[in-house]
């Protein structure tokens, strides 16, 4: 928002020569309606001429005047412009930021998603022969190594989104690794009773 003595610094120099031009113009059209035909008309005459000359004065005055509040309010409008700019190159460089950390959560998902059909494989899977037991035992195995990698990638990305300032972001990575971890948990009591 602009400052409002600025505005009104504007506003009253515009005023300022209006008035002042409406009178010049007052001025001159007495001045031209006026017959040179009596001493007391000539009189009024040249005492109209200094008027004029007096207004045409101030006149000049109240354009350098308007001229220079029209440059107070460029330079206002300079100064908002360049901020506007540093902002807008501000914001496209923290979208492209949250942009590559939100490609990252995205892969993450993918890779959760497919360790998720990789589980949900391996509870259907038989286990009633010591073999089939071994073969669930060592996917099982990779099931966890995989959230565990998962789990370091959503902890990176946490990280990488808490120091971006991305506080909505790192919720969600932390909460997908605290997910994955949980997950690994119960893999591991699983497996240890196939074990048993």
């Amino acid at each position: 928002m602009s400052k409002p003595d600025q505005d009104s610094e504007l506003v009253e120099a515009a005023a300022a020569l209006h008035g002042e031009l409406r009178r010049f113009e007052e001025l001159s059209l007495q001045l031209k309606k006026l017959p040179f035909n009596t001493e007391k008309n000539l009189e009024r005459a040249a005492k109209s001429l200094e008027e004029i000359a007096d207004s045409d004065e101030r006149l000049g005055a109240q354009v350098k005047a308007l001229v220079a509040a029209v440059a107070n309010v460029r330079e206002r409008q300079q100064s908002h412009a360049t901020l506007v700019q540093e902002r807008a190159l501000d914001l496209q460089a923290r979208t492209e930021i949250y942009q590559k950390l939100l490609e990252h959560f995205g892969k993450l998902g993918q890779e959760a998603g497919g360790i998720n059909a990789l589980v949900q494989d391996i509870a259907v899977q038989p286990r009633t022969s010591p073999e089939e037991r071994a073969t669930v035992m060592e996917r099982l195995v990779t099931a966890q190594e995989k959230m565990s990698l998962v789990a370091e990638g959503a902890k990176a990305l946490t990280d990488a989104a808490n120091a971006q300032d991305f506080q909505d972001l790192a919720r969600s990575a932390d909460n997908l690794r605290q997910s994955l971890l949980a997950a690994r948990n119960k893999i591991g009591l699983l497996h240890k009773g196939l074990q048993s």
